[in-house]
């Protein structure tokens, strides 16, 4: 489950509820007046929503029928270059192991679903020289507004228009109805991209924010060296040994798949967006590689790949899910449940400064009474400043107390094993309140925590009570 996924069913709760997109950052005490560009607004509505119906197996039916519309999308490309049951099959296996660790309940779902269907009409319209390309501007702006992924659409659609115009006039070719059917909807893509609720500020936030280094796991380098990631290393080895071929290097699709594994490399989070990309030239790669296998065994091979395929579905995913009846699971050794539940029994109030991980998760459970420091949605609500500042703040480092000091911080909760919990340990304007296996709670020795000062002195600080361990704990 995803550190996110309270904040964007708040967020769209919030949304719904008052009618409109909260323009500030409202839940943070640390960036209060900081504009808010929230690209990934209906994106949030639509969880919300499924979930205010639905619940947790909702959302989970949700990823499951996105997952399920890829799979159909790229298995309606690839059956156009590989017939051959098992080549589709093993494509298509191979494709979403690439693509599962990143395929969490998040608006990330939406730029995967979309890119796959970008890469259909780019392939029908190759194939067909119909105007298919009219349904990319519809496309585009529902993907606008869903997700700030619409980014790596537009550079797909401009790559590949780029490309084919330069393919028709190296041909000779003069076709203005042709031209016209790739101009006017890549014209009229560009258009639509203006069209929500910020306008032009979203383009310009995503621009400069593009360019930002994150010290976040998902923003990291991929190792080349080591056995990492080692279902996206063997597909890009694979791709490029089997598409040595005369005039593969002019190919949109190549060129596509190359960019995006660059992408992939300087920035994990980016393997799935690789996986759909190169789906189509995996298919190729195994078709010629299958010629080469006799047919009695290509059709072994084809039953153990659906077999395998079955087994991995039912023990890797459907087994958990059984065992949860399709509900969300609330690890309290992952998440500070237990804490929460000690913050709301004692009605403990104030700024609370967190770590960046649980930052949304506490805007869930306690907001208005409690403010956070910091959340997931990073630069999107948070200037850098704020965020080094708590970088700073977790790692213990020597300006560790800047966080402390810049901003009105009256409690703060920290993961047992960041080595600011130790600091506050020690540290007098501090008191420690509360442990439990994931956190501990301190409050600032303030007159604005005096009641709460005073039930600790006084022993009458409730214990947590064993909270749920289904969402939303």
């Amino acid at each position: 489950m995803d550190n996110d996924l309270w904040g964007h069913l708040f967020f769209g709760k919030e949304i719904l509820q008052s009618g409109r997109l909260p323009l500030n950052n409202l839940y943070s005490f640390t960036a209060p007046d900081y504009p808010w560009i929230n690209h990934e607004w209906l994106a949030e509505v639509i969880f919300y929503g499924i979930f205010y119906f639905f619940g947790s197996p909702g959302l989970i039916l949700l990823k499951v029928l996105i997952g399920a519309m890829i799979v159909w999308i790229l298995d309606l490309i690839i059956k156009q270059r590989a017939t051959s049951p098992f080549v589709r099959v093993l494509t298509l296996v191979w494709t979403m192991v690439i693509l599962s660790p990143g395929f969490n309940i998040r608006p990330q779902l939406f730029t995967y679903l979309f890119l796959a269907g970008l890469l259909f009409l780019f392939y029908r319209f190759e194939k067909e020289d119909k105007p298919v390309l009219y349904w990319v501007p519809l496309l585009m702006l529902l993907w606008v507004n869903l997700h700030g992924g619409f980014v790596a659409g537009l550079g797909t659609l401009g790559l590949f228009s780029l490309v084919t115009l330069l393919s028709t006039a190296r041909r000779g070719l003069a076709d203005s109805q042709a031209i016209n059917r790739l101009v006017i909807p890549l014209a009229l893509s560009l258009a639509v991209l203006f069209v929500n609720p910020y306008g032009i500020a979203l383009l310009s936030f995503l621009w400069r924010d593009l360019l930002l280094s994150r010290p976040i796991t998902e923003w990291g380098a991929i190792a080349l060296f080591d056995f990492s990631f080692l279902e996206f290393k063997l597909a890009l080895v694979f791709v490029l040994l089997f598409s040595v071929g005369k005039g593969y290097y002019r190919r949109w699709d190549f060129i596509l798949c190359c960019l995006a594994a660059l992408f992939s490399i300087r920035y994990q989070r980016h393997t799935p967006l690789f996986a759909i990309l190169a789906a189509p030239l995996m298919a190729e790669g195994v078709q010629k590689m299958s010629h080469r296998i006799e047919r009695d065994v290509r059709e072994w091979m084809l039953a153990f790949g659906i077999m395998v395929l079955g087994l991995y579905m039912l023990q890797g995913v459907g087994r958990i899910h059984l065992e949860h009846r399709f509900r969300l699971v609330v690890n309290p050794l992952e998440y500070p449940s237990q804490a929460v539940n000690f913050l709301q029994r004692n009605g403990i109030r104030g700024n609370l400064a967190v770590p960046f991980d649980w930052g949304e998760y506490f805007i869930w459970k306690l907001y208005p009474d409690i403010r956070v420091s910091i959340d997931g949605r990073y630069t999107t609500s948070y200037p850098m400043e704020v965020i080094q500042d708590h970088w700073d703040w977790m790692e213990g480092k020597k300006e560790w107390r800047k966080l402390l000091e810049r901003y009105p911080a009256e409690i703060a909760i920290t993961n047992r094993y960041h080595p600011v919990t130790a600091l506050l340990r020690k540290d007098p304007e501090w008191l420690y309140l509360y442990s439990d296996p994931i956190a501990f709670i301190f409050v600032r020795q303030t007159p604005s925590q005096e009641q709460l000062l005073a039930k600790f002195r006084e022993r009458r600080l409730l214990p947590p009570q064993t909270p749920p361990v289904y969402f939303p704990g």
